[in-house]
């Protein structure tokens, strides 16, 4: 059955009214019968028993836009979500929301009935096969956070003792605000309107304005959408003050947003920032949102945070244990870009979480070793390796039920940049990998890691279906391998043995170093198993001169390998970032 023209409802129910005339003028002249009225149900659209000329049922549609308004003292929220209604249409829309939604409405009037699903609500007004409903709501957001995170509404004072105000959003959280469709594959455009103390300095997503002394709008409406886990932050400071650390006409502009006093400026160096920003929209594009790009100290609990044309950095960055070499500019350069690799392109699933933090961590390695000073790209590697080793999950976890997404998606930092990326460069090439990436980010939309390997076989035309399988897809502790080596000297050569093991016995895909050192001589000796190991044992020939001493696996902490067996886990880190 063909679909009704957008618009043709009243039309067709105003020709059956018509016909239905003529039909009862032709029965009156055969005799004295009178016509029945036309059968309505109680919402006035005609009967399902004669034909259904609007449509019933839960449609499918897309949020276009999101309005909402949000007041930081209360937390009274407004709503309003923009719907392209597929067809075949209906009558219903189930969203995900919080309870406790009031003044519900549905293109401007009180919707014919609503009712509580599971994780939501469902709406329901007059039906259409195609076009726009506008539902709106209001929602109360309590002064909360969840999960152990600092993901809700939350005030906390600062190091200056300055009150700090943060709605923050996250993957599967955006309902926690007012009804929202929290599928991470969503992009769309938004529009915030924000009440605040006339003293208060507000940040949020999108281009800023200050209407007025008590309120700040952020849109963000432009052709480049963003999704719904990095979108809904807005954060407040009154103390916040705004400075230039560096421009370029046309190009960017980065705006720091702290507290006097605050250690972040001293940290961070115009010229070494205005230096990367050159370098990473040399890589990518221009910046996705704009050339004006916001960043602001807060006392959060992660290390940075990504929001479109917003990154908000942790105050005591600089004081922190040095995992990285510079925490404060390490930090800073990964929010950089989830610019692109998280908003402007964004995750197929949850479960795609690996990609972005993997693209973010290794591009920031890749400038470290580019142009940094000597050992923050070594110490990037050596944060990694130590993550690495004690993963509780695959980068693609297969468990079933799947793991709580917290926990898996503080497991990526380490494994993401080694297995997706470093890994793959001696087996693959460096600019090969680089190339993958700029192809992968090179269009907006949702991405998956089966669409990262896709851009790898096409820049490489390798097949790395073997390798992926060995490393990345998985379910239960990931059994990374290790290696035993042993060396036999012999006439100034030395043999080196290698054996690949672990607990499944999976020949790993992968090329590792291995360092040989004597009393005054040492050698790198390369083990390239390939991208399709025939053996789990390879072996290799120097020349070596002197009796081998020591013997270390993956000295440059290159690969994943679980280097010491019977490692107890440590704990999980305290602190990670978008």
């Amino acid at each position: 059955m063909r679909s009704l023209p957008r618009g043709s409802t009243t039309a067709m129910t105003q020709g059956l009214a018509w016909a239905w005339g003529l039909l009862s003028l032709s029965l009156a002249a055969c005799g004295p019968l009178e016509a029945p009225p036309l059968p309505v149900d109680e919402d006035g659209t005609l009967s399902h028993r004669y034909g259904t000329l609007t449509p019933r049922g839960d449609f499918a549609a897309t949020v276009t836009r999101y309005e909402y308004e949000f007041a930081t003292q209360t937390g009274a929220a407004r709503s309003v979500l923009m719907l392209d209604v597929a067809p075949p249409g209906g009558d219903c829309f189930v969203v995900n929301a919080p309870e406790g939604l009031t003044d519900l409405h549905w293109n401007g009037a009180i919707p014919l009935r609503a009712e509580s699903t599971p994780g939501g609500i469902r709406v329901c007004g007059p039906g259409l096969f195609a076009g726009q409903v506008k539902l709106e709501a209001r929602f109360t957001v309590p002064l909360q956070t969840y999960d152990f995170t600092q993901v809700g509404f939350s005030r906390k004072f600062d190091r200056a003792g300055n009150l700090f105000t943060y709605l923050l959003g996250w993957v599967g959280a955006c309902d926690r605000f007012g009804p929202c469709d929290d599928r991470t594959d969503q992009l769309t455009q938004y529009i915030f309107t924000i009440k605040h103390g006339a003293s208060e300095r507000v940040l949020c997503p999108g281009k800023r304005t200050r209407p007025s002394s008590t309120t700040t709008r952020c849109e963000l409406t432009g052709l480049t959408k963003a999704p719904t886990y990095s979108s809904f932050a807005v954060a407040s400071n009154p103390a916040w003050r705004s400075s230039i650390l560096t421009e370029v006409a046309g190009k960017f502009r980065l705006e720091l947003h702290e507290v006097p006093g605050g250690k972040l400026a001293s940290a961070l160096h115009g010229s070494e920032v205005r230096a990367y920003l050159n370098w990473v929209i040399g890589e990518l594009g221009p910046l996705p949102y704009g050339p004006e790009l916001r960043v602001a100290s807060a006392p959060t609990e992660w290390l940075g945070a990504e929001h479109p044309a917003n990154l908000i950095l942790r105050e005591d960055l600089p004081d922190l244990r040095r995992d990285y070499a510079n925490m404060t500019m390490h930090t800073l350069m990964h929010e950089v870009v989830h610019q692109w690799a998280g908003n402007r392109t964004t995750l197929s699933s949850p479960l795609d979480f690996v990609w972005k933090e993997a693209i973010a961590e290794y591009l920031t390695y890749r400038y470290e070793l580019l142009a940094r000073p000597p050992g923050e790209a070594e110490q990037t590697r050596a944060h990694w390796d130590r993550l690495a080793r004690t993963a509780s999950y695959y980068p693609q976890p297969e468990d079933a039920p799947p793991p709580v997404f917290l926990s898996y998606s503080a497991d990526v930092y380490g494994t993401g940049p080694l297995i997706l990326f470093l890994q793959l460069e001696p087996l693959l090439g460096e600019d090969v990998v680089l190339q993958a990436i700029k192809d992968f980010l090179h269009q907006p939309g949702d991405r998956s890691v089966e669409d990262l390997r896709a851009a790898l076989e096409l820049a490489s035309g390798e097949d790395l279906g073997p390798y992926f399988d060995a490393w990345v897809h998985g379910s239960g502790d990931p059994d990374w391998p290790y290696f035993e080596v042993s060396t036999e000297a012999h006439d100034g050569e030395l043999l080196v043995t290698a054996v690949q093991r672990s607990l499944s016995g999976t020949r790993y895909p992968i090329s590792v170093d291995v360092l040989v050192e004597g009393a005054t001589e040492q050698r790198v000796v390369t083990l390239d198993y390939g991208l399709a190991p025939e053996s789990d044992t390879l072996r290799v020939k120097v020349p070596f001169d002197e009796p081998v001493t020591q013997v270390t696996v993956d000295p440059e902490n290159r690969v994943v390998n679980r280097r010491f067996l019977g490692l107890d886990r440590e704990p999980t880190p305290e602190r990670w970032r978008f």
